[in-house]
C-alpha cells in the first residue's frame, strides 16, 4: 500500500510585540510641567509622573495635584514616583525653603525688569532660586528613568522662566543630554530629556496646553503652599498673565 506523505503547514511567523514608548515625566503639578507631559502623551508615550521633595513650601499641594493629575492620565500608583531630596531644604539659600527668609509677593516681584535684562549685566536671579535644583532633580529623574527603560523624559521648562532662571533655558538640556550619554551604564539607553515648551512664554504655554487638552483645571502653582493660590508670588503672577494675555478662562481661585 502506497503511503501518502502529508506535509504540515508551516507555523506562521509571530510578529515580535512592538515596545511602546515610555517617558518619565518630571511633574511639580503646575501647568508647566502638566502641559509637557500631555504633549508625552499626545505622542504616544505611556506616561511615568516623578514629583521630587526638597522642601519646598507648596510640597503637600504640589503632591496633591499631582495625584489628581496622575488619575486624569490614568497613571497607577506603581508609575508615579515621588522622591526625597531633603537636603536641598538643609543646604538653604532660597526663600521657597528657607521659612525665615521672605517669598516675594506684589510689588516685589519684579517680572518686565527680568523679562527686559536677562543676560546683561546686572540681572538678579529671583531669591525663589533653588540651588542647582533642576539640575539635582534631572538627574534623580534620570536615574528612575534609566530603572524602567523610559525612552524620554519629559520637562516644563519655557522660555518666560528662562529669562529670570539659567536652568530653564535650551542650552540647559542639551548640554545635560550631552552628559547623560556617559551617565548610564553600558547596557542602559540614556533617555532622552525633552522640553516642548522651551520656546513658549507662559501665555504660549496656556494655548499649548488648551490645544492638546491638558487638565489645566487640576494645577497648582502657588509658592506659598497655601489651599488656594495667593495671587501674588511670582509663580501666581505668571499664571494669571499667561491664562489673561491666552485669552483662556482662568480656572484658579485666588485669594488676592
Amino acid at each position: 500500500m502506497r503511503r501518502v506523505k502529508t506535509r504540515t503547514k508551516p507555523k506562521p511567523k509571530q510578529k515580535l510585540k512592538q515596545k511602546n514608548k515610555t517617558a518619565v515625566c518630571v511633574c511639580s503639578g503646575g501647568v508647566d510641567s502638566t502641559v509637557a507631559a500631555t504633549v508625552a502623551a499626545r505622542e504616544g508615550y505611556e506616561l511615568r509622573l516623578f514629583h521630587a521633595s526638597y522642601g519646598q513650601r507648596a510640597e503637600r499641594q504640589e503632591k496633591e495635584a499631582v495625584v489628581k493629575i496622575a488619575g486624569y492620565f490614568g497613571v497607577g500608583a506603581k508609575d508615579l514616583k515621588f522622591a526625597e531630596i531633603p537636603f536641598l531644604k538643609e543646604l538653604g539659600g532660597s526663600a521657597l525653603t528657607d521659612l525665615e527668609r521672605e517669598v516675594p509677593v506684589g510689588e516685589e516681584v519684579k517680572l518686565n525688569e527680568n523679562e527686559e535684562t536677562r543676560g546683561e549685566t546686572g540681572t538678579k536671579t529671583p531669591s525663589t532660586w533653588v540651588p542647582c535644583r533642576n539640575l539635582v532633580l534631572l538627574a534623580t529623574a534620570c536615574a528612575y528613568a534609566e530603572v524602567v527603560s523610559a525612552d524620554a523624559l519629559f520637562v516644563g521648562f519655557n522660555a518666560e522662566e528662562a529669562r529670570s532662571y539659567p536652568d530653564n533655558e535650551k542650552e540647559f538640556v542639551v548640554r545635560f543630554n550631552a552628559v547623560l550619554e556617559k551617565a548610564v551604564a553600558s547596557f542602559s539607553q540614556p533617555p532622552t530629556v525633552r522640553a516642548p515648551l522651551a520656546d513658549l512664554l507662559k501665555s504660549g504655554v496656556v494655548k499649548k496646553g488648551v490645544e492638546v487638552g491638558a487638565p489645566l483645571h487640576l494645577t497648582y502653582s502657588c509658592y506659598l503652599g497655601g489651599k488656594k493660590h495667593c495671587g501674588v508670588c511670582e509663580s501666581c503672577l505668571r499664571r494669571r498673565r499667561g491664562f489673561r494675555e491666552a485669552g483662556v478662562e482662568d480656572p484658579t481661585e485666588y485669594i488676592f
